[in-house]
C-alpha cells in the first residue's frame, strides 16, 4: 500500500470517529438541556398557578377544560407530597394518537378547596428539534471531512512529490551503465534535499567502487593469463623433450594440468564477474531450438564416445530475450554437465515447452546437498577434471536473463529445467 493512501486513510477514520463520537455527545447535550429548559418552564408554571391560587377563594375545574396542558382534579384534602416530574403519554384528539410529554404533577389550594393539578408539555417539539440539529450536524460534518480529506490529499501529494521522484530515479538509475547519473530535484523541504544528498553520495560511492573493483577484477584475469600461457607453453615444451623419464613427465604432466585447470577458473571468474556488471546487456530474440542443434554438433562426438544416446523432443519452441553469447554458454554448460556426469551407454533426454524447456540424463546421486549445486565450487561428483563452476555460471546467466532454473534427482535420474518467470 503507498504511503500516501496509507495516510489518507488514517486521517478519513480519524475523523470519522471524531465526528461520530462528539456528534452522540453533541446528541446527548442539546437533548439534555432540551430536557432541562422544558423542566425550567414547568416549575416555573408551577410556581406561578401556585401563587395565584392561593389568592382565590375557589376555583372552577371546568374552566380549564380548554386547556389540554393542565388537568385539574378536586381533592378532599391536601396531600403533603412534593411536585413530581415524570413521562408520559397523551392522547392527542387532533392527531389522534398518543404523544410523548413531559409532566409535572403537584398539590394546590384556594382559600376553599385543595387540588391535584398536572401541567403537560409536548417533547416533540423539543425532539423534532434535536434531531434536525443532529442531522445538521451530520451535513455540516461530512461535509467538512469530506473538504478536509480532498485538501489533505491534494496538499500531502503535493508535499511527497519530491520523495516520490526520489524512489523513480532511484529505480531507474543502474550502476554501472553509461550515462546512468542520479539527477534529484531540488525542494522547497529541508529534509527531502538532505535524503536527496545523502542518496547521491551513497551512489557516487558505490559507482566509484563499482568501477574501481571491475577494473580490477578485469586487469587481474586479463595479467594472469600471459603468466599461464607461459607456463602451459614450458610444461608442454618439456614433455617433448627426449630425455625426460617417466616420473618427471609424470609430475609435469600434473602441473599441466593444474595450469590447465588454472586458466579456465581464471575465464570462468572472469565471464562470471562481466555477468554481474551488466555487461552483456545488448539482447535479442533467441530460439532456443536452434541453440542446442549447434551446441549438439560441438558434444556429439564426446557423448557417441561414451556411447549416450541424446533425444530431443519439442512441444513447442522455448523463446527468450537475451544476450546470445550468453544463451551459447548457458546451453553449453548444461549439455556439458548432463554429458560428463552421465553413465556409459547413458541418455539425455532434452525437452522443449513454450516457456521451459528441461534436460535430463543418468547417473549416480550426486556427492553434495542439491541446494548447493548452484554454488561456486561445489560439484555434484567426486571428479577432479571439473572446476565446479559451471552450474553457478548458469544460474548467474539464468537471473539475469528473468528466468529461473531447478534441479531435482529422482529414481538416478538428475533433471534441470529452466523456465521463464511468471510476469
Amino acid at each position: 500500500m503507498r504511503l500516501l493512501t496509507l495516510t489518507n486513510r488514517f486521517y478519513l477514520i480519524s475523523i470519522l470517529l471524531f465526528f461520530i463520537v462528539s456528534g452522540f455527545f453533541l446528541f446527548f447535550l442539546i437533548r439534555y438541556h432540551l430536557d432541562e429548559e422544558l423542566n425550567e418552564q414547568l416549575n416555573t408554571e408551577y410556581i406561578y398557578l401556585s401563587g395565584v391560587m392561593q389568592k382565590m377563594d375557589s376555583l372552577d375545574p371546568n374552566a380549564f377544560l380548554l386547556n389540554d396542558n393542565l388537568i385539574v382534579r378536586q381533592v378532599l384534602t391536601e396531600d403533603s407530597q412534593t411536585p413530581v416530574l415524570f413521562d408520559t403519554l397523551i392522547y392527542d384528539k387532533i392527531e389522534k394518537e398518543a404523544i410523548p410529554c413531559r409532566a409535572l404533577k403537584f398539590n394546590a389550594r384556594t382559600k376553599s378547596a385543595c387540588y391535584i393539578l398536572t401541567l403537560t408539555r409536548s417533547v416533540i417539539e423539543s425532539t423534532d428539534l434535536l434531531y434536525s440539529i443532529f442531522v445538521s450536524l451530520i451535513i455540516v460534518s461530512g461535509l467538512f471531512s469530506i473538504l478536509l480529506f480532498l485538501a489533505n490529499y491534494y496538499f500531502s501529494k503535493k508535499l511527497w512529490a519530491p520523495f516520490l521522484h526520489t524512489i523513480s530515479v532511484i529505480k531507474e538509475v543502474q550502476v554501472g551503465h553509461k550515462g546512468s547519473e542520479m539527477n534529484l530535484e531540488l525542494s522547497q523541504i529541508v529534509e527531502f534535499n538532505d535524503l536527496n544528498l545523502a542518496l547521491k553520495k551513497m551512489f557516487d560511492k558505490i559507482t566509484s567502487d563499482f568501477h574501481r573493483m571491475k577494473s580490477f577484477s578485469e586487469n587481474a584475469s586479463h595479467e594472469l593469463q600471459t603468466p599461464l600461457a607461459v607456463i602451459r607453453s614450458k610444461l608442454e615444451t618439456l614433455l617433448q623433450a627426449k630425455d625426460l623419464n617417466q616420473s618427471n613427465a609424470l609430475l609435469i604432466n600434473q602441473a599441466l594440468e593444474g595450469t590447465i585447470r588454472m586458466a579456465k577458473i581464471n575465464q570462468t571468474l572472469l565471464l562470471l564477474t562481466k555477468i554481474e556488471n551488466g555487461q552483456f546487456a545488448e539482447k535479442q530474440k533467441i530460439i532456443f531450438s536452434g541453440v542446442f542443434d549447434k551446441c549438439l554438433e560441438i558434444f556429439k562426438d564426446i557423448a557417441e564416445d561414451k556411447g549416450i544416446h541424446i533425444h530431443i523432443a519439442q512441444e513447442d519452441d522455448y523463446v527468450c530475450e537475451m544476450n546470445p553469447i550468453l544463451a551459447d554458454i548457458m546451453v553449453s554448460n548444461l549439455l556439458s554437465n548432463s554429458i560428463h556426469h552421465n553413465v556409459l551407454g547413458g541418455f539425455v533426454n532434452i525437452q522443449l515447452r513454450k516457456n521451459s524447456f528441461s534436460i535430463e540424463n543418468g547417473g549416480a546421486a550426486p556427492a553434495c546437498e542439491t541446494a548447493l549445486l548452484f554454488e561456486r565450487f561445489k560439484k555434484g561428483g567426486l571428479s577432479q577434471e571439473h572446476i565446479g563452476l559451471g552450474l553457478a555460471l548458469v544460474k548467474e546467466i539464468v537471473g539475469s536473463t528473468g528466468m529461473q532454473i531447478t534441479y531435482t534427482y529422482h529414481g538416478g535420474i538428475h533433471k534441470l529445467e529452466v523456465t521463464q518467470k511468471a510476469q
